[in-house]
């Protein structure tokens, strides 16, 4: 919808310019060349019309009067009008070449948006049709409540799909009578735990499958003073109040804002490194002979593997090993503990390269993850990618794996080779507890003076 909403906009004072400029015979108050125009509709209205609408809350679910719904997005075109006959005002050069211009996208725009939500709805709808990415999910209770969101669900043309019902009851909609016989076949996208005499407070041992699965968990209680921390008050297919248990704070324009942010450094930090890279590149060539840059399966967000890049700093013979494995090989078993209680580090580590200390002291074997940054396999900043053999060995690791991987994190600027395996994993639970856009800015920067100071990874 943000970008078929730019587009619209874009488009209708595009239609507006070439109606009064090229097609009207009447002369114009002023000359605006067609490529200024269209490039301040591009850097300014494009990014008000983005936040703008969203401030209005044009993205968020349908109400229940479709009218209120339409009038957001008047409200949405006319702000634009305002925002462009505001910067046209207070602007030493005129963005608009005649006073009409405004006023013709101002109503083109209004048709093009309700054209293109009505395209995107009708889109949804034949999707939602055919099931096509339907949302599966179980609900957990059999009271009135239960029923009323069960038919709902199979009475409107949703994006939701009823995946099971357990109850202990037997009514026409209770498809299984306990959560294990529910899910032994296919997991939910969402679990609805309804509060019910039986059962008025959360199963813990649910939510905690669900958060080790990654399933949506929402509860509906019978008093608002039942409600456990970390919860988000909400509606359910528009009526049902109903309370959702969020393991991370990263979510929604959070999550949004910040790979936007991602996007953005990593590609410029890319473009300004690459003379750095290729030098590296070269090195690692000369000196080794063999594949310069060492990729390795790690774990991200959801649970899913990942090969991330780094240039290589250890001997070729020890890819794929685990540091346990690795000293194994060697025959020095003995340096294992030494190693894990120094915070995963050794100032002698036999594994590793001249040129590989060098890199490791810098941290400039880090550099070729930007790439997995800028394609979305982590992000600059969020819990250390870990290979499956290490994490999975960790109780709450799921609660870790709520947000991407990063490159930096809190336990790497809080004195890594000074804390021990789990008290950093316990630093990983609480940024994705605890995320903010503030607290990265935090991270980076302190990540950016350690290496500045040579008190970066060795």
């Amino acid at each position: 919808m943000m970008i078929g909403d730019v587009l619209a906009v874009i488009a209708a004072y595009v239609v507006a310019y070439i109606l009064r400029v090229k097609v009207s015979d009447v002369p114009v108050n002023e000359f605006v060349a067609a490529y200024d125009y269209f490039w301040s509709l591009v850097l300014l209205l494009a990014p008000f019309t983005i936040l703008w609408f969203a401030l209005i809350g044009s993205y968020r679910q349908i109400p229940a009067h479709r009218f209120a719904w339409w009038c957001r997005l008047f409200i949405g075109a006319f702000g634009a009008l305002m925002f462009m006959i505001f910067i046209d005002y207070f602007h030493n050069d005129p963005i608009f070449p005649a006073k009409l211009v405004p006023i013709y996208g101002f109503l083109i725009s209004i048709i093009l948006i309700m054209l293109e939500r009505g395209v995107l709805h009708l889109l949804r709808f034949m999707r939602q049709r055919k099931s096509i990415g339907a949302t599966n999910v179980m609900i957990i209770g059999d009271n009135d409540v239960a029923h009323r969101i069960f038919d709902d669900i199979n009475d409107t043309n949703s994006s939701y799909k009823i995946h099971s019902v357990v109850g202990d009851r037997r009514k026409n909609f209770v498809t299984h009578r306990s959560f294990a016989e529910a899910i032994r076949n296919l997991n939910p996208n969402i679990i609805i735990q309804i509060a019910t005499p039986e059962n008025p407070t959360i199963n813990e041992e649910i939510l905690n499958y669900a958060q080790k699965n990654f399933i949506d968990f929402k509860f509906v209680p019978t008093e608002i003073n039942d409600l456990p921390d970390r919860i988000e008050v909400g509606l359910f297919m528009g009526d049902v109040p109903m309370m959702s248990v969020r393991p991370t704070t990263l979510l929604g324009w959070g999550r949004v804002g910040k790979r936007l942010f991602d996007l953005g450094t990593s590609g410029f930090a890319l473009l300004i490194l690459s003379p750095i890279l290729l030098i590296i590149w070269i090195l690692e060539k000369i000196c080794g002979g063999g594949s310069a840059i060492f990729s390795q399966t790690r774990l991200t967000r959801g649970d899913q593997k990942f090969s991330v890049y780094k240039f290589r700093t250890q001997f070729a013979k020890f890819d794929g090993t685990t540091p346990e494995q690795a000293f194994d090989m060697i025959g020095q078993t003995h340096l294992i503990k030494q190693y894990r209680d120094a915070g995963d580090h050794l100032d002698d580590d036999p594994r590793i390269t001249k040129l590989g200390r060098f890199l490791r002291r810098t941290s400039l074997d880090e550099l070729p993850q930007l790439w997995n940054v800028f394609r979305g396999d982590i992000s600059l900043v969020g819990p250390r990618a870990l290979i499956p053999e290490e994490l999975n060995v960790y109780e709450k690791k799921h609660m870790i794996l709520n947000v991407k991987s990063g490159i930096t994190g809190l336990a790497q600027i809080s004195g890594r080779r000074n804390l021990p395996w789990e008290q950093r994993r316990k630093l990983d639970v609480y940024y994705v507890q605890n995320w903010s856009f503030w607290l990265d800015l935090s991270i980076l920067w302190r990540t950016f003076w350690q290496v500045i100071t040579g008190k970066g990874a060795k």
